[in-house]
This record gives C-alpha cells, sequence and structure tokens, in this order.
C-alpha cells in the first residue's frame, strides 16, 4: 500500500470513527482492514495523540484509547448580556472546521437558549460549558433562576410544573409575545440529536426530530434555576431550514403553522386520559396552529369525555384547524372514530 495523503487520513479517520467501539483492540481492527501492520498503525495513534485527538489510558500491551474532549467553560454575570456577542467570542471561533449546518444549528440553539436566560430566568448568572470531540459537540447552558418548568406554570396558571412539559411540546409558548415567538425550545429539540432540559426535579428530553417525554428524576437530585444540555453529531445531516419547513404550511405566509404533540406526556405517573378537564388542558393553544398532530404512541386508551373535547367540541369551534390523530392503538382508534362518526 503506497501511503498518501490521503491513505494516511482515511485511516486516522478509521481509527477515530471506531475507537470508542473499540477502545483496547484498536490497533489490531485498524491493521486487520486496512492490511498494514500494528507499528504502522500505532504510528498514527501517537501522531493522533500529538494532535490532541485521542488520549492513551494505562500501559502495557492493551491500552485504552478514547477520544479526547476538548472542554471549556464560560462564567457570565447576566447584566446587558448579548447572546449574538458571546457566540461571536467564545464558540464560533472553536467550530471554524465544523461542517455549516452544524455550526448553523448550534448557532441557533444557543442563542436561543441563552436569549431564554437573558430575558425570563431572573438569574444573575449565567455558565456555558462547551465540548466537541471528533464526533461530537455539545452545549450546556445553566442557570440559577426560577426554572423554566415553575416560570411556564406560573405565566399559564397551571396547576402543576409537570403540565409545563406538554406547553413546551406544543410550541408557541411565551410570556413576552411582543418580542418573543415562542421557538426556539421547539425548534432547537428537534435539530439537536439529543436535547435534555433538567430543572429541579423534572426532565425534558429530544432525541433528533422525534418528540420528547416527561421524566422525573427517581433519587433526590434537585437542581436549581435551569440546565439546558445540547448534543449534535459533527456529522448530522440534519438541516435548519428543513426543520421548519416540516412545521410551516407552504400555501400559508412564512411561519410555525404546525405543530406535533406527544399524547403520552399527559399520562403523569400512569395517569388515564378520560376526562373533559385534561383534554382542555391538551387542547390549550391549539389555535395558535393550522394543524395540530396528536401522536397517540404509549397511550394505550382514552376515555369518551376526552375523545369528545377534543375531537367534537374542539373541532366544531375551530373547524379551521386540522387535527391528525396518529399512531393509535385500536382502543384509541375505535373511541375517535366512534366520536367523529356522531355514533
Amino acid at each position: 500500500m503506497k501511503f498518501t495523503k490521503e491513505v494516511i487520513w482515511t485511516i486516522k479517520n478509521f481509527i477515530l470513527d471506531n475507537i470508542e467501539t473499540h477502545p483496547n483492540d484498536i490497533v489490531q481492527i485498524a491493521s486487520d482492514y486496512f492490511r498494514v501492520s500494528k507499528p504502522t498503525i500505532l504510528k498514527y495513534i501517537r501522531e493522533l495523540i500529538s494532535q490532541k485527538q485521542i488520549e492513551r489510558h494505562g500501559n502495557g500491551r492493551y491500552p485504552n484509547y478514547k477520544l479526547q474532549t476538548v472542554k471549556f467553560e464560560f462564567k457570565y454575570k447576566n447584566k446587558e448580556l448579548q447572546e449574538d456577542v458571546l457566540w461571536a467570542n467564545d464558540i464560533s471561533n472553536k467550530l471554524k472546521d465544523v461542517q455549516p449546518n452544524v455550526k448553523e444549528i448550534c448557532q441557533y440553539g444557543f442563542t436561543e437558549i441563552v436569549n431564554n436566560v437573558i430575558d425570563h430566568s431572573g438569574s444573575e448568572d449565567l455558565t456555558v460549558f462547551f465540548e466537541i470531540n471528533h464526533k461530537l459537540i455539545c452545549i450546556t447552558v445553566r442557570d440559577f433562576g426560577v426554572g423554566i418548568f415553575n416560570k411556564i406554570k406560573q405565566d399559564l396558571g397551571l396547576s402543576d410544573p409537570k403540565h409545563s412539559i406538554l406547553e413546551l411540546a406544543k410550541g408557541k409558548f411565551t410570556s413576552d409575545p411582543d418580542n418573543h415567538t415562542g421557538e426556539g425550545i421547539f425548534f432547537s429539540s428537534r435539530m439537536f440529536d439529543h436535547f435534555h432540559i433538567l430543572s429541579h426535579k423534572l426532565s425534558y428530553f429530544g432525541q433528533g426530530n422525534e418528540d420528547g417525554w416527561l421524566f422525573e428524576d427517581p433519587d433526590d437530585v434537585d437542581i436549581d434555576g435551569t440546565v439546558v444540555l445540547m448534543k449534535i453529531r459533527k456529522d448530522s445531516e440534519i438541516k435548519m431550514n428543513e426543520i421548519f419547513n416540516e412545521f410551516a404550511d407552504p400555501d400559508k405566509t412564512p411561519g410555525f403553522h404546525r405543530t406535533k404533540i406527544p399524547v403520552e406526556l399527559m399520562q403523569h405517573e400512569g395517569e388515564l386520559l378520560l376526562s373533559r378537564s385534561q383534554a382542555k388542558r391538551l387542547i390549550t393553544r391549539f389555535d395558535k396552529f393550522l394543524e395540530v398532530v396528536l401522536d397517540f404512541k404509549g397511550v394505550t386508551q382514552i376515555g369518551q369525555a376526552f375523545a369528545d373535547q377534543v375531537f367534537r367540541v374542539f373541532k366544531n369551534a375551530h373547524p379551521n384547524i386540522h387535527l391528525i390523530p396518529v399512531n393509535m392503538n385500536e382502543n384509541v382508534r375505535r373511541m375517535v372514530e366512534r366520536i367523529q362518526k356522531g355514533t
């Protein structure tokens, strides 16, 4: 084999791409794959170590190798901060070699979440953790304010901060409509491969362009304020405009016209969805959209009153809003069809 620059680059990338799953035997794996000697692979591993892309742990014949993660921490006083300035000064220059679509998503998520802290958290301090390695970018934004779920609970007069999760999933919630659209968290949770909000004892997860879910920490962890963690692969093919367009209506003016809601978020601690009050909580702010996809994945049954409030009462009052139920099991489907047919 002729070791041209391209061949060496290919071998090194193979090592970087496979080192996490083969921390002990990456030398053997790479040697077999390229049919080159182990000393040759070890030479490239040493070069990657000197370039601070991987780390060696332990001595002996089979040391552990892993990707080296570069970490930064930034602490700010929340006084006259500007999120775009923080991005330009502290984060953007660390993503010079990142492909444009990933950098755009990082900029969007960072500026939206930091702006939420500046305008809504009531926190005097803001901390940003930034981590990057060959495969992954991780941005964590931490504040020490009222807490996002408590904030939404207060602003909407909800009885329980758990109900705030549903409002985040809907999108378009903001306590300051004159200055904010309420879209930042909704879209950020769909652009990043992993999106996690933790506040007090409640968590909200998003896994790429899929629906989030509620998770209550089982131990005594109680986070003051809010932590937002965003992770994205450096080779992600997600494009920001594609996510925006998925929830827009091409026949209408530009904007956020469509939402998708995981109805399962309402099932706190095994709670069944039976009542009109539950349904009314679900349909709150549906009138801000033209199309609402109701994802019943994980919902085993719904009551007649619940279904009637959503699929008859609300539909009659808002005939121009298109409700689309998906992922229904047989029990849910029968109840929805019964209401829609008026039987």
